[in-house]
């Protein structure tokens, strides 16, 4: 970390405003803070820690003595620190819990204390991190150095009078401190894991002996070898009882063998008596088939004579149709003697209406003559017509001209109306274009105000995809850092298989102290090998990814001061719009629309003014020839009636002599056609009755006829029947029926006839088959008696009982075999199992304690890490005390066979004195000595952790005094020192007031005290 403005107000003793560039000291300056005792230099480094942590370098002081008692009640208490990281540079403003003069009234109100941490980019723009919260901005300042404020005043800073609490920490102490500092969390995650990969073997193992015993407890049996002695014993049952259900088994056959036959037997008599049943009731069956024998025999004796009566009845059928079509001939003749005296009938009429053709004839001649005359009567009529065309034409021309007057006066009346209206809307333009004016003005600022909601849409959108690429940044980065937490473990993990290939027979383990090594560790086949440079490699990817997800916070800060930005503009642009806030754009628009129409308008109004007069002036002009035709028909229409009169009277004079039906031609000629089509009418008429009359004449003579061969057909019909008859009443008398009747009875269907024979047969057939079967069982149950059935089922039964006894008594000991078997199965499988628990227990068990510390050595797995990281510390931090004491003293760590065999050993400091060659502890320097110590401990400490930490950086440190304990040539060791570590790359800041530090170091920091408060300048001489 670097420091790069420091400004603080009404703080400790300073009164005013105060501020220091630590940038013009230069870069990784070694400077002094001077000033006389009580000035306020550790109020600088108490201005520092506040303004990070909310705590000052002395942690008893917490909120005393923070306000400067001279300082104005109207200036705030607040520091502002500028700094930066891993080349992240930031800036934190903190303002503590104080009492201020309150904004209204006289009285005083309490000021919350708020604390407000932005991130600087490289242009110099600022991404906030924390707005208000103090929580908030103490969790993030946490997490950005890497140190809580403990560690920070114990590792950074050195305060005045506490710089010896590192080096005499107790070890759980110095423990948490360099945990912290070198990030060894993962050793004890190993512990842990070890512990509960223990304890879950030793709970596995428990369930384990706690299934064998309810395994036994579920058989009510004590231990195994009860089991053993049980499974024996059972087994003997098993055998006694499978020879028992043997036997019954064989007896139960053979009463089932037995009542078999005895059922077969049985069946026998019981069809002896089921045939007998059926053959009786079959036989009460005869009579009825006896008199279908009968009716075969009739039904074929009339089949014989048949043919005979068929021939008599098809005659019959014969006559019957041959009389129905002799009756419709008759009526056949009668009809056609009716349609020749009609045709007679209308002939006579037709020949007195023929006798009309002479006047018809007479008529034609007559009209003949009407069409000459009817030639001069036709010219009048069109002189007429002419002479009427000429008046009329005239009349309506005076009237269409009176219309066409009319029309141009009211056209010109109308016109003036325009006139008048266009003229009052021109007189509208003026205020028409302000409103338009206004209405663009409206318009415009609506369009402004969606095209900013627009882009706030456009820029919440980017706050939302902001948020999720700064989410996925942070899955990122906890991806990456669970990676190389991975890798370290793993690492980790394989130092156990490192350290196992260099241990030798019959020497300590460097971590368990065992001299036997009965389980070395090995790296495993499913594990990768990692080493030092993977882990950092994936550190820095770590680091790359947390650098990301800054970016993304930048972004996402970026887009929300944009959105910010757009709101307070459509805030601007609603209030200019005030009402007109809530239309549309497409109101707005349509309202802008109508004022341009209107506009529009009333210039097409001032054009259509002066294309209506100029249409004014030219219906004026077209009036005056018409009044003037007008006048000039007026005179002329005297002479037309009078021409118009004596034509009609000379029509009068020839209509007398012509009939008025025949005036015109068309008339005319249409009576002389209709004249000459009556004629031709009447004659075509009178031939056709003529022919009707001849052909119903023809017509009943033909049906006459008809009639005669009918009844001829007829008679000889009925001679034959005749004869057939007597035939039929002669073979009827020979044969053995009695009558017609009794042969028409016999007389039956062939289907009918075959039914009934398959009936005679079918009965026969199965008498004969009763009758065999009947015999047969005669014959095999001959000397046979039934048997006793419900003896033999008794005995059935009863050896069914007695096996179904014995298998189930069988049963009864296999299964209990069987479970003792199971149960001895499997408790052999969960000792088998609780083996191989106990053997990885063996190995697990005994690196659990190892790394819990509950080992020979009692030193736990992190522990035994950090003190090889505490070595390393120690073996730099010894070299500096080496020089700095002139070659006295070294470092070194407390040997953990000389303490206490407890978990909290092996981070305990002792002091190698060279003069005495012995080791002593720490605690037994002096102050000057302590101070070179606890100064060279935290500058080998921040060496050591920027070497091997990829996350905390201690690359500035702050004494405050000790340097007054030192002679005159160990402050100057001690400050050839602090000048080697600066050259390295290091900002080293010392408060002191001693005289030779202020000659020997040109940058400086003066704090000067007055009365009124104490106040601060910088001296940055070469």
């Amino acid at each position: 970390m670097k420091l790069h403005k420091l400004k603080l107000s009404a703080f400790g003793p300073f009164a005013g405003n105060e501020s220091i560039d630590f940038s013009q000291l230069g870069e990784n300056p070694l400077f002094l803070i001077d000033g006389p005792t009580g000035a306020g230099k550790s109020s600088l480094l108490h201005a520092v820690c506040y303004a990070l942590y909310g705590e000052t370098t002395d942690a008893e002081r917490k909120e005393l003595g923070i306000r400067c008692d001279n300082a104005d009640p109207d200036v705030l208490t607040e520091l502002k620190l500028e700094f930066s990281i891993r080349g992240q540079r930031y800036r934190i403003h903190r303002v503590p819990t104080q009492v201020r003069p309150a904004r209204r009234g006289d009285g005083e109100t309490e000021q919350k204390a708020t604390a407000h941490l932005v991130r600087i980019a490289d242009d110099g723009t600022e991404e906030t991190l924390v707005p208000k919260k103090k929580t908030e901005a103490d969790v993030h300042i946490r997490a950005i150095l890497g140190l809580t404020t403990d560690q920070f005043r114990q590792v950074m800073v050195l305060p005045q009078g506490k710089f010896r609490e590192l080096l005499l920490a107790k070890s759980d102490d110095r423990q948490e401190i360099l945990s912290t500092l070198f990030q060894t969390e993962v050793y004890k995650r190993i512990e842990q894991l070890l512990k509960d990969k223990a304890g879950d073997i030793e709970r596995q193992h428990r369930r384990f002996e706690e299934s064998k015993t309810e395994a036994l407890h579920e058989i009510h049996i004590a231990d195994v070898d009860a089991l053993l002695e049980a499974i024996a014993q059972s087994s003997t049952t098993l055998a006694e009882r499978e020879s028992a259900k043997a036997k019954a088994d064989t007896f139960k056959r053979a009463e089932e063998a037995k009542l078999k036959a005895a059922e077969a037997l049985q069946k026998r008599f019981e069809e002896q008596e089921t045939k007998q049943t059926d053959l009786k009731t079959h036989q009460e069956r005869k009579p009825e088939v006896d008199e279908a024998r009968v009716r075969i025999q009739r039904a074929e004796k009339a089949a014989a004579i048949a043919p005979l009566w068929q021939t008599l009845q098809g005659l019959d059928q014969q006559i019957r149709v041959q009389d129905v079509e002799t009756k419709a001939a008759n009526s056949a003749v009668n009809q056609a003697k009716l349609e020749a005296d009609e045709a007679v009938r209308s002939l006579q009429e037709m020949e007195k209406r023929y006798e009309s053709r002479d006047e018809l004839k007479a008529t034609e001649t007559r009209l003949a003559g009407y069409r000459k005359t009817l030639e001069g009567y036709e010219s009048l009529k069109a002189a007429v017509q002419k002479a009427n065309l000429a008046h009329q034409k005239a009349l309506s021309r005076v009237e269409a001209l009176d219309h066409e007057m009319a029309s141009i006066d009211k056209t010109l009346e109308g016109q003036i109306e325009e006139i008048e209206v266009l003229g009052k809307q021109i007189g509208q333009k003026a205020e028409c274009i302000e409103l338009q004016i206004a209405a663009k003005r409206r318009l415009d600022t609506r369009v402004k105000l969606e095209a900013a909601a627009a882009y706030l849409a456009t820029r919440e959108k980017a706050v939302r995809v902001a948020q999720a690429a700064l989410e996925e940044a942070d899955r990122s980065y906890k991806q990456a850092n669970t990676n190389a937490d991975r890798l370290e473990m793993t690492w980790f993990t394989n130092q156990a298989a490192v350290l196992a290939q260099k241990l030798q027979l019959d020497q300590p383990c460097p971590v368990c102290g065992s001299s036997e090594h009965p389980h070395p560790a090995e790296f495993p086949e499913d594990i990768e090998k990692v080493n030092q440079d993977a882990v950092d490699q994936a550190r820095r990817d770590a680091s790359d990814c947390l650098n990301a997800r800054y970016s993304s916070e930048t972004q996402l800060t970026e887009c929300v001061s944009a959105v910010q930005h757009q709101r307070k503009l459509i805030t601007e642009l609603e209030s200019e719009l005030g009402e007109n806030a809530t239309h549309t754009v497409d109101e707005l628009t349509q309202a802008h629309r109508e004022l341009e129409k209107r506009l529009q308008q009333i210039c097409k109004s001032e054009q259509q003014l002066e294309t209506v007069k100029a249409n004014r002036k030219t219906e004026e002009t077209k009036r005056i020839p018409l009044d003037t035709e007008r006048t000039s028909l007026n005179k002329g229409m005297p002479e037309l009636s009078a021409a118009k009169a004596a034509a009609e009277n000379q029509l009068a004079n020839a209509e007398k002599e012509l009939p008025e039906a025949y005036r015109s031609l068309d008339a005319l000629n249409r009576a002389i056609l209709d004249t000459v089509q009556a004629i031709k009418k009447l004659e075509t008429d009178y031939q056709g009755a003529q022919k009707r009359q001849a052909e119903a004449s023809n017509a009943a003579s033909a049906a006459q006829s008809n009639l005669k061969a009918l009844n001829k057909q007829l008679q000889d019909l009925q001679t034959r029947r005749t004869t057939q008859s007597s035939l039929w009443q002669r073979v009827l008398s020979d044969s053995e029926f009695e009558n017609q009747a009794d042969f028409e009875t016999s007389v039956l269907e062939e289907t009918t006839t075959e039914e009934l024979r398959t009936t005679v047969k079918g009965y026969d057939d199965k008498l004969r088959s009763l009758n065999s079967q009947l015999e047969l069982i005669a014959q095999q149950l001959a000397d046979q008696q039934p048997p006793d059935m419900a003896s033999l089922e008794a005995n059935h039964k009863a050896s069914e009982t007695a096996y179904q006894e014995a298998e189930k008594a069988w049963t009864e000991a296999q299964q209990a075999k069987a479970l003792l078997n199971r149960t001895l199965a499997k408790i052999r499988s969960l000792e088998t199992q609780q083996q191989a628990v106990q053997r990885q227990y063996e190995v697990v068990g005994k690196m659990a304690k190892a790394a819990g510390g509950r080992g020979d050595v009692r030193v736990s797995l992190e522990r035994f890490v950090l003190g090889n990281l505490l070595d390393s510390v120690l073996s730099v931090a010894s070299q500096r005390l080496h020089a700095m004491s002139r070659g006295q003293y070294r470092l070194v760590r407390q040997n953990e066979a000389d303490q206490k065999r407890t978990m909290t050993a092996g981070l305990d400091l002792a002091i190698d004195d060279a003069y005495s060659g012995k080791t002593r502890p720490v605690a037994t320097l002096s102050g000057g000595e302590s101070f070179m110590a606890s100064l060279a401990l935290a500058l080998a400490l921040s060496d050591v952790v920027q070497q091997r930490s990829g996350g905390i950086q201690l690359d500035t440190l702050f004494i405050d005094e000790g340097f007054g304990s030192l002679d005159q040539e160990s402050l100057q060791l001690a400050i050839n020192t602090l000048v080697e570590l600066q050259s390295s790359g290091r900002t080293i800041g010392i408060i002191s007031h001693v005289s030779e530090l202020k000659e020997q170091m040109p940058l400086r920091i003066d704090v000067s005290s007055s009365r009124a408060g104490s106040t601060v300048r910088m001296s940055c001489l070469p």
